[in-house]
């Protein structure tokens, strides 16, 4: 029989982890606190499912065997029982995650992983009174996970190193890619890469440097093509001849400089925010945004079907 894995909350977040964990060969339950929720992921999960499959992303599984061990429920105690690990998928709002793991703590079973989707809020902001507070962590996705298959693991500091590596360990015998924070840092890793390079995008629009739809080219079509394999870091050591050190040489007095003039934030709001909404929406009309999210999440697995194929035949 397999081990359940329990999901506290069903929207985006709860389905897409629900399908890696299915994926992964666990018992899924899925729980939501506005009724139907649940019920009507299963549809929803089912059709991204189906693309999974019909790109080899399902680990040799079909989807009728992923979806078969997704089981909707009407309560977190339904949810929890018997659970081995827990996903909390709930707002990003301190005060409901601290009721929430309060509520877990007490009902799930004592050696089941209490885990957070939190993007920000760190795991000691509201797990210090717990009694079970070693257990609980966060396990922060990258949407979505199961084609952008890193997750962030960030532990208290009193969370028990075995749990966070058995969490490790468990997630990488699913395909997932794990990485361990050593220390609690507001945003994590993923939300600190990406908020930077969000406000210069502001920024140069901001300045009339660059149309919206020109600063997402950028990016596409140039130094995310480098980052799709490799991190920056490794992209400035084989970009000298001699090495990192030589780059950084080489290159940290102009960094330093552009540094110095992206001190000043740039609101998100106001005549900018609208002039990038209406952008958008001249190129990707409301009605056609879900197609547009389908479009990205298949381009996304395509792009880890050649991966896959690139590590192992591209020497």
């Amino acid at each position: 029989m397999a081990e359940r894995v329990a999901m506290i909350g069903s929207g985006i977040i709860g389905r897409a982890f629900a399908i890696c964990f299915s994926r992964g060969g666990y018992e899924v339950t899925l729980y939501d606190p506005t009724d139907g929720v649940a019920e009507k992921a299963i549809p929803l999960m089912r059709e991204t499912v189906a693309d999974l499959e019909q790109n080899g992303l399902l680990n040799g599984r079909t989807t009728d065997d992923v979806m078969s061990r997704m089981i909707p429920v009407k309560t977190m105690e339904e949810a929890v029982e018997g659970a081995i690990h827990v996903q909390e998928n709930a707002p990003e709002v301190l005060e409901l995650k601290r009721e929430l793991f309060a509520t877990l703590d007490k009902i799930a079973p004592k050696d089941a992983v209490l885990a957070s989707s939190s993007s920000s809020i760190v795991t000691s902001k509201f797990t210090e009174e717990l009694e079970g507070r070693h257990r609980c962590m966060i396990v922060h996705p990258t949407n979505p996970p199961y084609v952008v298959t890193i997750l962030e693991l960030v532990p208290a500091p009193w969370t028990d190193p075995e749990v966070t590596q058995k969490t490790r360990e468990r997630l990488e015998a699913m395909g997932m890619s794990p990485i361990t924070l050593h220390k609690e840092v507001t945003g994590f890793i993923m939300n600190r890469f990406q908020s930077p390079i969000l406000q210069e995008a502001f920024r140069l629009v901001a300045m009339g440097v660059v149309s919206p739809e020109d600063v997402d080219k950028a990016m596409s079509e140039g130094i995310s093509q480098r980052w799709s394999f490799i991190g920056p870091l490794e992209v400035g050591d084989l970009n000298a001849p001699n090495g990192f050190k030589e780059y950084a040489e080489k290159y940290e007095a102009m960094n330093r400089n552009i540094a110095m003039e992206q001190r000043d934030l740039v609101p998100w709001a106001g005549p900018l925010l609208d002039y990038i909404d209406k952008n958008f929406r001249e190129r990707v009309p409301m009605d056609q945004h879900k197609a547009r999210q389908q479009w990205r999440d298949r381009r996304l697995m395509a792009l880890a079907v050649h991966k896959k194929w690139a590590n192992e035949n591209i020497k």
